[in-house]
């Protein structure tokens, strides 16, 4: 079954990576914790949409119980609720939360080697659609407060963990509606997050991302409308198809402005070897020939840090409203997908998609579906450096880098709703590396190294305990 999984731990039997300064009796345990948490969280479908995720809330308030330990289940509507819960150190001090969601993609069991709701314990693997997004995080955010209340809240102020709803989607409530409608649970000083942790083997040494920030989304359609007509006049003009078509050709051939700024520096000096390639990617007029360089040289890199230079159209859905095939449509609508950096917004998207339309032959016009404003905590603060030191601590030689998401995720909406609160998006891996992990996320035999899992663990147990001393 999973013969090419059982083949790569087959190769690397009796090698899983030791956890620096950690007694391996103790990983053994929370392995063993970590994995049978995450499998029973994998056997409750949470695929958004529909969601139901309040399943879950009600297996960790009930999981959390059984220490004695109570949160709350909340949010609206009653099938898509989230679960919070606040542990109190023994000293007043800040406040830092553990933030992942119950929510995950859709799964076809038919491209599956295993069915992708089994939680399947194999091969020291976890199995299943939210293995690495975000359940894994789910289980282990749960099971290092446990540990916490355990030894005592020996800590200063107030770990808060939180599972929420509606991430994938983010249209009816989750960590929005949390933020919005109980700011008393939610208000906290620091947040970590899913997204970054990854790491890269670069000059002989792990080097983990930290994402500080994440781009924008503005999604769009371009209505293109036209003539109705018989088709079998096929030079007639004012065919919508022929429009929208013209419509998505100049969108992907025209040059975005490139935006050189903090979010992709630390990316750069750190693995990009090449001193003289280093200086011409943060030259605003060589950077653009300079990427195209970086991507002979590394692909891999060069996917990582383009993203993080502008804009970026991705035209993903066309459709008409002819119904049948001999028949031109009066319309047809082009959905576009934008990412943008953070700072800016739907003035500026609108901007470059009328310079790369100025010279199409259609009749179009933008509406916009929805734009969420990138944002980003300042970096380095003292979550950084807690991070750097736990990391260190753990990781010999392990070095840290910060970039910011090309994608969404909820810690967005902290730092939308509170200004202060400073949100990282930090997940670390020891055994697999960033092109392993990050391959498998929406993708078929999602699955996560139980090593990873249990350290993912420790990590924000000892975080807490390093930031909140």
């Amino acid at each position: 079954m999973i013969a090419a999984a059982r083949a790569s731990a087959d190769a690397d039997e009796g090698s899983s990576v030791d956890i620096a300064g950690i007694d391996p009796a103790v990983v053994a345990d929370v392995e063993a914790e970590t994995s049978e948490l995450l499998s029973r969280l994998i056997r409750i479908d949470t695929s958004n949409p529909p969601g139901d995720e309040t399943r879950v809330a009600e297996f960790m308030d009930a999981w959390f119980r059984e220490a004695g330990l109570h949160g709350e289940i909340l949010g609206e509507p009653a099938d898509r609720r989230s679960f919070v819960l606040r542990l109190e150190g023994r000293r007043p001090g800040p406040s830092l939360l553990l933030l992942a969601h119950e929510d995950v993609v859709p799964a076809n069991p038919d491209d599956w080697q295993v069915p992708p709701f089994s939680g399947l314990i194999e091969d020291g693997y976890v199995w299943g659609r939210g293995a690495v997004d975000i359940k894994n995080l789910v289980a282990a955010h749960a099971v290092a407060v446990r540990r916490l209340a355990a030894a005592g809240a020996t800590f200063s102020g107030t770990v808060v963990y939180a599972c929420t709803a509606d991430e994938e989607e983010g249209t009816v409530g989750g960590a929005r509606w949390l933020v919005e409608h109980r700011p008393d649970l939610m208000r906290c000083d620091y947040v970590i997050n899913e997204g970054g942790g990854h790491f890269l083997q670069h000059a002989g040494r792990p080097v983990y991302i930290l994402e500080s920030g994440e781009k924008g989304t503005a999604q769009f359609r371009i209505v293109v409308r036209g003539e109705a007509g018989h088709a079998s006049v096929p030079l007639r003009r004012g065919n919508a198809v022929v429009g929208a078509a013209h419509v998505v050709e100049a969108l992907v051939a025209h040059e975005l402005p490139l935006v050189i700024d903090g979010s992709s520096r630390e990316l750069v000096e750190v693995l990009v070897d090449d001193p003289g390639l280093r200086a011409r990617l943060r030259d605003q007029g060589q950077a653009r020939a300079a990427l195209a360089e970086l991507a002979r040289r590394d692909g891999r890199l060069a996917d990582m840090i383009e993203p993080l230079y502008g804009f970026a159209f991705s035209p993903t859905i066309v459709h008409s409203n002819s119904v049948a095939v001999n028949v031109y449509p009066t319309r047809a609508e082009l959905c576009v997908d934008c990412r943008m950096l953070a700072g800016h917004g739907e003035e500026e998207v609108e901007a470059e998609v009328r310079a790369a339309l100025a010279g199409v032959d259609a009749d179009w016009e933008l509406e916009w579906i929805g734009v969420i404003r990138g944002n980003a905590s300042p970096y380095p603060t003292k979550l950084s450096d807690a991070i750097r030191a736990v990391l260190g601590r753990h990781v010999p030689g392990a070095e840290l880098a910060n970039s910011h998401s090309v994608g969404f995720t909820d810690s967005n909406w902290f730092r939308s709703a509170y200004p202060d609160t400073v949100a990282y998006n930090f997940a670390p891996h020891v055994e697999e590396s960033y092109e392993e992990v990050t391959s498998r996320y929406h993708n078929v035999d999602e699955r996560i190294r139980v090593r990873d899992l249990a350290f993912q663990a420790l990590f924000a147990e000892r975080l807490a305990l390093e930031l909140l001393p």
